[in-house]
């Protein structure tokens, strides 16, 4: 036992001795540290910011043009030209043998260089920011990690994880953002200028540290290589009923030798149930510099589904594609609709009729254009709600809009101002439309533990707030609708997340409504939302004791979504009949899409209903989605509603949109 001591202790200093030698840090003349691997080399500057990061032989981020830095806290102001500029650290050291910290007031961020790529921990006591990463311009082969798809230079916007490759196949994977072209907004557009990924980063707290992950390849693998990428069609993954669905998958190895010999497995799942609806696998074969596909086919029930397709060789997996689809939209069950259901609605808002709204309005400010107030009115229970309201200083009937908030008890958004609209947004928790002297809204005695108006009263469907909430959405068209500059033919709804919801239920509740947009719609299937999907997604209404910790009792949860089916978005789609655009991202992991796909079949009564579906969309909504509905909108304020095909670019985005 003495003998064996000394020898552990010996190995584990050799094994030391072995990382050290993996990664050397010198620190220079001007105070910046250079990292040299085996795989890459890079610089923290003077500033604690991160200047150069080359592999290969090849420089990967760019720095010192018109103020950008490889990777810092960059402030871009945008315009014609734009300008960057970088926080700098107080203080830059060396605090081990691979790692260099640079730390100010708030702020402190680790560089700990691994032999395959750099780690970032950070950790700040100030309020949520974010960092960025500048891309070398001469490098335009980019990728999406987790489609596999290739991601051309100057692209306006895309969320996801990117590769950047050199000509020979080095690379850098950057963490998980948002990746876009500097210079989207400017009125020129050189190829000197650099595209950027900029990662959220949240406020952290106490010794708590976010870690994100630089990946650095001097050399391709064989997974490097693989360029797999989804080629189905439809492009909005809805594949009608009928026909088998076509799951095909297209690769390429894009450098020399590197082949590929594996297997290609597809699993899919009923998204909700997680049950499973098929399994395959295939051999694939693809010499270095080669090109091949793999196609299954599958004819699933009705429904929303879960697909993910791995290339393996041997046991190394290569490339997963994880993708959401759904199959035969009009023949998927809808949320289960209560009898009375339209019984209870209509009496609700007789009930609130009997209310008198009292509609007070303060002159906020007064323009050349239009005129700016704020307003309250007096819905069900007698709850005070707040607005914006805007009218045109010209006399004239104008076409009019209501924004519906997103889910919170925040500032209240402005509403459409200008010379040509009247319009309206509303604040649905009682708030003020501006926050006091003291920087927050206070407490409201009025919901559940001060702040939860979302399972406030949701013991009964007639106390439940969100009734109280829908029908004053309904009210404010009223009053929207009462005002003499407002043309009433003319009223567009719109809103995003929980306003998406809102907007449809509020066109379901209002004839006066011409025109629904609903962004990334919330409160759509939340009988799904409780009994399958969990707190992980929007809305919080899921049962819970007095000390905010789940219950698990079955007579509870039945309980709780017998009063949801009265509040889900997807039972108001018979009672429309207006216009309705529905923007939906598939890959919505807050609002799940699955309850408003179901409600597509509903919606036989609207004039004209379209649905942009994006399969790689998140809950900021499909690509192309605020276009679409600014046109929709556009539309309907011209008149010209009946025409929206002309304004809509079908060929272009995968939307279905039926009259």
């Amino acid at each position: 036992m003495r003998t064996f001591i000394p020898l552990l202790v010996v190995l584990a200093l050799a094994a030391n001795l072995v990382s050290a030698a993996d990664v050397s840090i010198t620190r220079e003349a001007d105070g910046s540290f250079a990292a040299s691997t085996n795989n890459y080399t890079a610089r923290i500057g003077p500033d604690g910011n991160l200047r150069s990061l080359v592999s290969g032989g090849t420089e990967f981020l760019m720095s010192g043009y018109r103020g950008v830095v490889g990777g810092s806290y960059l402030t871009i102001t945008e315009g014609n030209p734009w300008k960057a500029d970088a926080f700098k650290f107080d203080k830059v050291e060396q605090t081990g043998p691979e790692t260099v910290t640079a730390s100010a007031d708030k702020h402190r961020l680790a560089y700990k260089f691994r032999p395959d790529g750099l780690e970032l921990d950070f950790a700040h006591a100030g309020p949520p920011t974010i960092y960025t990463f500048v891309l070398n311009p001469a490098l335009k082969d980019m990728q999406e990690r987790s489609s596999g798809e290739a991601v051309p230079y100057k692209t306006v916007w895309r969320d996801g994880t990117i590769t950047l490759y050199d000509e020979k196949g080095a690379n850098v994977t950057f963490p998980t953002g948002a990746l876009y072209y500097i210079a989207k907004n400017s009125a020129e557009k050189p190829d000197t200028d650099p595209m950027v990924v900029q990662v959220w980063m949240p406020q952290t707290w106490g010794d708590q540290v976010l870690t994100k992950t630089l990946t650095v390849h001097a050399k391709p693998t064989v997974a490097d290589a693989l360029q797999a990428y989804l080629d189905i069609s439809p492009g909005n993954y809805l594949f009608p009923g009928g026909q088998e669905a076509d799951l095909r998958l297209r690769m390429r190895m894009r450098f020399p030798d590197l082949p590929l010999e594996g297997t290609v497995e597809l699993a899919a799942q009923e998204f909700l149930t997680k049950k499973e609806m098929a399994q395959e696998r295939q051999a694939v074969k693809l010499a270095a510099l080669g090109e091949g596909e793999v196609s299954f086919g599958v004819t699933p029930p009705p429904g929303f589904y879960a697909g993910r397709i791995t290339v393996k060789q041997g046991e190394e997996v290569l490339a997963v594609r994880e993708f959401p689809f759904a199959y035969d939209l009009a023949g998927m069950t809808p949320p289960e609709r209560p009898a009375d259901f339209d019984k209870f609605w209509d009496d609700t808002l007789a009930e609130q009729e009997k209310i008198p709204p009292d509609w007070q309005l303060t002159l906020e400010r007064e323009t050349a254009d239009y005129r700016l107030y704020r307003t309250t009115f007096t819905g069900l229970f007698n709850r005070k709600f707040h607005a914006w309201l805007s009218v045109p200083v010209k006399e004239g009937k104008y076409p009019a809009s209501l924004t519906l908030p997103p889910s919170g008890i925040n500032v209240a958004y402005l509403p459409a101002m200008g010379p040509g609209i009247v319009g309206m947004s509303l604040a649905i928790a009682g708030q003020e439309l501006t926050l006091p002297p003291e920087g927050r809204f206070p407490l409201d005695p009025y919901f559940r533990l001060g702040w939860d108006y979302f399972r406030t009263g949701i013991e009964s469907r007639e106390t439940w707030y969100y009734r109280v909430v829908y029908a004053a959405c309904s009210r404010a068209v009223d009053l929207l609708a009462s005002r003499e500059e407002t043309d009433a033919t003319r009223i567009a709804v719109s809103g995003g997340s929980q306003g998406g919801g809102l907007s449809f239920i509020t066109a379901a509740l209002n004839p006066r409504v011409g025109l629904a947009v609903c962004g990334s719609p919330g409160l759509f299937g939340l009988e799904w939302k409780l009994r399958h999907l969990g707190p992980a997604y929007w809305p919080p209404i899921d049962v819970v004791d007095e000390n905010n910790q789940p219950v698990t009792d079955e007579a509870a949860l039945e309980k709780r979504t017998a009063v949801a089916r009265y509040g889900d978005a997807a039972n108001f789609a018979p009672r429309i009949k207006c216009a309705v655009l529905l923007n939906l991202g598939l890959q919505d992991h807050v609002t799940c899409p699955a309850g408003a796909l179901a409600a597509w079949p509903r919606l036989r009564g609207a004039s004209i209903r379209g649905l942009l579906a994006d399969p790689w969309g998140g809950h900021n909504g499909p690509r192309g989605g605020q276009w679409l509905g600014s046109v929709w909108t556009q539309a309907l304020h011209a008149g010209k509603m009946e025409s929206v095909l002309e304004y809509t670019k079908a060929d272009v985005l995968p939307v279905v949109i039926e009259k």
